[in-house]
């Protein structure tokens, strides 16, 4: 994302939380719309039943952009995060946005490539990567650093959205879909055990009125400021609604 472009979603963002008459729900101060599908993060809960949470846990989110689901594991589970973000710029603003949530004490963000990413082996308990392999020029690099990142016995958890049919296209500028079967694969390779896929694409929808109001809403002031973002959330969510894409959620240990 340009500065440019971050700038206008940022803007637009703070507009509609301001907007808001009623406090936003535990664990989205900011409405989750950041989330550039629309699926509902209410989905990180099941993501997240096969790893033990706590405090003194050190989780790794992987290209974070704005850092919603970081803050959403900070608040909702107590554990200390730090999300990568594409640009310097991208990770300012997840840190701003972490302090406006008084989060910053457990959340953390840094500019990072995920293919070379700048920790130490065994760094980390969890590595999450959520809807991001497809933005990423090199997944399956991506997925070998998160291998190497994360500590023996710690729990990879993606949720990913991926073609319903391998010969399919869905069009979205600076977005590579791939099937359920690529991903599982390239995880296979690594040293991740008991791994596991499930489809969520029934239950992915939002089902809130207040955010899919302020969706909306957030989508119109995007359509003004910066209509690429806007071209793309509405790509998204048609695909999702088509059924062309599907949400997944993938599950592994570290060996």
């Amino acid at each position: 994302m340009n500065a440019a472009s971050l700038h206008a979603l940022l803007a637009a963002i703070q507009e509609v939380v301001r907007a808001r008459a009623l406090p936003a729900p535990r664990g989205l101060p900011y409405l989750g719309l950041e989330h550039a599908s629309g699926t509902r993060l209410d989905l990180l809960h099941t993501l997240s039943t096969r790893g033990i949470f706590r405090k003194y846990e050190l989780v790794l989110d992987v290209e974070a952009g704005l850092g919603g689901t970081s803050r959403w594991l900070a608040q909702r589970l107590g554990c200390e995060v730090v999300g990568t973000a594409a640009t310097m710029h991208e990770a300012a603003a997840a840190t701003d946005l972490a302090r406006r949530a008084r989060l910053s004490a457990h959340v953390r963000s840094v500019a990072a490539d995920p293919a070379t990413l700048p920790f130490q082996a065994s760094r980390f308990t969890h590595v999450w990567i959520v809807e991001a392999l497809p933005r990423l020029a090199a997944p399956e690099r991506a997925l070998a650093e998160a291998a190497r990142v994360l500590r023996h016995g710690g729990m990879l958890a993606i949720q990913d959205l991926v073609l319903a049919d391998a010969e399919a296209d869905v069009p979205i500028a600076g977005w590579r879909f791939a099937a359920a079967t690529a991903r599982i694969e390239a995880v296979s390779r690594l040293p991740f055990v008991d791994v596991q896929v499930h489809d969520r694409s029934g239950e992915a929808a939002e089902r809130s009125a207040p955010v899919l109001a302020a969706r909306e809403r957030l989508l119109a002031a995007l359509t003004r400021t910066a209509p690429r973002l806007a071209t793309e959330r509405t790509a998204i969510a048609a695909a999702l609604a088509a059924g062309t894409l599907r949400v997944v959620h993938l599950l592994a240990r570290r060996a």
